[in-house]
């Protein structure tokens, strides 16, 4: 369901309607979905418009998210429009036929992204956008506090999980500099690998973000539960490391604490 408005925007809204702030209408924010996850979602292409930018849409928008670094699957998704020159459908199956004009793309932004980009325009127009970016992103907790609760629940699980790979990467290097071995990238994957394999049932994350349709980092697709799941792992992972278990011991390891885990999510008794 949209939280403030349906659809994108339209060519008939006018200039005096975005300096009248009627943002609901020029530039709403929609439900979604990107990289996989349900989310509040923003058209590139009324957002270029509300702000007023003077540059044309195809340069500004691929310019912020070089510039800036935004990810594809995680803080966009390409949306390609219909042709109407061509009467015809992106996947080339044939449409009703329509007034001549050139093919194109809009990129559906989250929130957050629409808000950060609102507010490098630095003017006044920036400032207002975001402004009511934030009040979107307040009415949804008002709203609908369940589906706030699992956006932050989503968010804290996916720092709380970036922030263990990194000291699990130290923890092996460490381990392995102690017995005169040279850690290479492989055996930084082998960890990764076989913590992922445990948490999405036998799947590296390329693979089940290849068979879940998520692209780009795999983790941002990846619900609050199987983040935690994997924070676990790899802060337990590290604990076994820094007792001097090799592989072979602590995956059989791993998987039991793992199971145990989920017993306990569950409420149910695991010796």
């Amino acid at each position: 369901m949209p939280i403030t408005g349906q659809g994108l925007t339209h060519s008939e809204n006018s200039m005096a309607d975005i300096n009248g702030n009627d943002f609901a209408a020029i530039v709403p924010v929609t439900s979604g979905q990107i990289g996989g996850r349900e989310t509040s979602i923003v058209s590139a292409k009324a957002l270029h418009k509300a702000l007023g930018v003077g540059k044309d849409f195809s340069s500004w928008i691929t310019d912020r998210i070089t510039d800036y670094g935004f990810g594809i699957g995680s803080d966009y998704v390409v949306h390609k429009l219909i042709s109407p020159k061509l009467g015809k459908s992106p996947d080339s199956k044939a449409s009703s036929p329509v007034a001549a004009g050139r093919p194109g793309k809009d990129y559906l932004l989250t929130i957050s992204t629409a808000k950060e980009i609102a507010m490098l325009e630095r003017n006044d127009q920036g400032r207002a956008v975001r402004r009511y970016f934030i009040q979107c992103e307040e009415a949804l907790q008002l709203s609908a506090p369940a589906i706030a609760a699992k956006y932050r629940r989503q968010l804290k699980a996916r720092i709380s999980a970036a922030n263990m790979f990194t000291p699990m990467c130290a923890a092996l290097e460490a381990a392995r500099a102690e017995q005169g071995k040279q850690t290479l990238p492989r055996h930084y994957s082998n960890e990764s690998n076989m913590i992922a394999r445990i948490v999405l049932a036998g799947l590296t994350a390329k693979q089940w973000a290849q068979v879940n349709g998520v692209a780009g980092e795999p983790r941002d697709g990846m619900n609050a539960e199987q983040l935690e799941h994997l924070t676990y792992l790899e802060s337990t992972n590290i604990t076994l490391i820094d007792m001097g278990l090799p592989y072979e011991q602590r995956k059989p390891e791993l998987v039991r604490l793992s199971q145990r885990w989920l017993a306990k999510r569950l409420g149910v008794s695991h010796d």
